[in-house]
């Protein structure tokens, strides 16, 4: 593994996030870069491949990241009726 390159090969430990303000009070978070914890346990690398305008950066864990993309994804999907369900199974 490439010492000046921590990212090879290894998920990334927090995401980082430029978030913006919104009228309403909910922050937008755009994915701008990754860190990574250097294995001495001393620093931390930060890629980003995009840089802020207002200078702000949160970095999220990655196990929050995935969390947030589940809930997410469950908060844009429609509810299931299951009395509509039709059954599949074979007719005699």
């Amino acid at each position: 593994m490439d010492e000046n390159n921590v990212n090879t090969g290894r998920k990334p430990d927090q995401i980082a996030y430029s978030v913006k303000d919104t009228p309403d009070g909910k922050g937008y978070w755009n994915r701008v870069g990754a860190a990574w914890k250097h294995k001495d346990g001393h620093g931390t690398e930060v890629i980003l491949d995009s840089t802020p305008i207002n200078g702000r950066i949160s970095l999220r864990d990655q196990r929050d990241q995935r969390m947030q993309d589940y809930q997410d994804e469950r908060d844009t999907r429609q509810p299931v009726n299951n009395a509509q369900s039709r059954s599949h199974g074979r007719q005699r």
